[in-house]
């Protein structure tokens, strides 16, 4: 074969690629990352999952001293008024029965309410107050207002008062909440919150009601005290607050008589001062630890309407100093944890609702306390969980159910100190 002068060509070794200069790493206190680069945490992190139920979570608190205070209520109720609804009534039960049911219903209440943006009622504030106020105007109206015991307080079986004071909490809230300006001028506060008091007060005399006139403008007050309020306004308030009262001393008979009546219940035993010297008969024979549940005997027709402002006497009898601390503790207690979810509160608003609510409680209690040991003079006063009353339980246990809202919104911060 003949060879071929074709020659193979040599294969090129490949260029190596030239490397970039080396760069400094960057410390991490140097990068900037943006915003949505920013790892977060998945949803079903255990850590937000935490986040999310406790911040949603009932005040358990609140929630419990409610329940103990309505259940020894329920239980000091029946000891103290089987015996007049057994003459009265023809059946033992017949009031037990009545305000069970309230109770019954006043529970699922507080529940539907305490799962109800508490933000919903400043929408609602001003149509809360018109229907307020026309109820107390028709209550008023002799042939529709239901009159007993001298005074004009029903409509229907409904007490516009309780609907007054829930109102002037709502409201005051959610004036100040929206104008925190509008309590540090005198001018602020005669318009609106002013003329509110003063129509409230006006409605309420024509029943007449002075326990819930006091509640309602002592709550309304302390609401403005909170929400900022000058406190040398005090004096004016104070002076107006003295000029009422000599007002109602010099205006109707029942209050002088009242007045009287308070600093010697027992120089009238056959009229007004009975009912306070057989409450005080009934705390004083107490003792230490009581007769015993069921045993009273100022209960057996001695005192009038045991089921109602004056329970808490018969509830000493009973139970003795020993139950009535316990009572009182369990006041003091839930008063201090409402406080406490209005500290806590995510906002001015909730802050003034919660404490509102907490202030009118603690007045209602402290004003039926002083009445049934003689440290005030008988105003009429229930006391709250307690007493004989249908509309009052109702709106009362409502009224927790605002607070344990509020509380589902309390600052985490707030939470930890548990």
């Amino acid at each position: 074969m003949t060879p071929t002068n074709r020659q193979t060509r040599p294969t090129r070794r490949p260029v190596p690629a030239r490397r970039p200069a080396a760069q400094p790493v960057p410390r991490a206190s140097d990068m900037v990352i943006p915003r949505q680069q920013i790892p977060r945490p998945a949803a079903n992190s255990r850590v937000q999952q935490h986040t999310r139920v406790r911040a949603h979570a009932w005040d358990i608190g609140v929630f419990f001293s409610v329940m103990l205070l309505l259940i020894i209520g329920l239980i000091a109720l029946f000891s103290a008024s089987y015996t007049n609804a057994l003459f009265y009534q023809g059946n033992a039960a017949h009031f037990i029965i009545r305000q069970g049911a309230f109770a019954a219903a006043g529970v699922v209440a507080m529940v539907i309410v305490s799962k109800i943006n508490y933000h919903l009622y400043a929408r609602f504030s001003t149509m809360i107050m018109v229907v307020s106020i026309i109820l107390l105007i028709l209550v008023a109206i002799p042939g529709i207002g239901t009159v007993q015991n001298n005074a004009r307080r029903w409509l229907f079986g409904f007490q516009p008062s309780e609907l007054a004071k829930i109102t002037i909490i709502i409201c005051f809230s959610y004036w100040i909440a929206k104008d925190t300006k509008s309590v540090r001028s005198f001018k602020g506060l005669i318009r609106p919150y002013g003329f509110l008091l003063v129509a409230y007060c006006v409605l309420l005399y024509l029943e007449p009601h002075t326990s819930a006139m006091l509640i309602i403008c002592g709550t309304g007050v302390l609401i403005l005290v909170a929400g900022g309020m000058r406190l040398w306004y005090f004096a004016p308030i104070g002076i107006a607050g003295a000029a009422a009262v000599t007002v109602f001393y010099f205006s109707f008979s029942h209050v002088r008589e009242r007045f009287a009546v308070w600093l010697d219940p027992f120089s009238n035993l056959t009229d007004e001062g009975w009912q306070g010297a057989m409450g005080q008969i009934a705390i004083g024979s107490g003792g230490l630890l009581g007769k015993g549940l069921g045993n009273s005997v100022q209960k057996q027709l001695y005192l009038p309407e045991p089921q109602n402002d004056f329970i808490f006497a018969i509830w000493c009898e009973e139970m003795g100093l020993i139950g009535a601390l316990l009572v009182i503790l369990l006041f003091a207690y839930l008063i201090f944890r409402g406080f406490r979810v209005a500290r806590a509160a995510p906002d001015k608003f909730g802050f003034l609702l919660a404490a509102g609510i907490t202030i009118k409680l603690a007045i209602q209690t402290l004003m039926n306390l002083f009445v049934v040991t003689g440290i005030i003079p008988v105003t009429g006063a229930a006391l709250p969980f307690f007493s004989y009353g249908g509309t009052a339980l109702l709106l009362q246990l409502g009224e927790m159910g605002i607070l344990l809202n509020v509380s589902r919104y309390m600052r985490a911060q707030a939470r930890q100190e548990e």
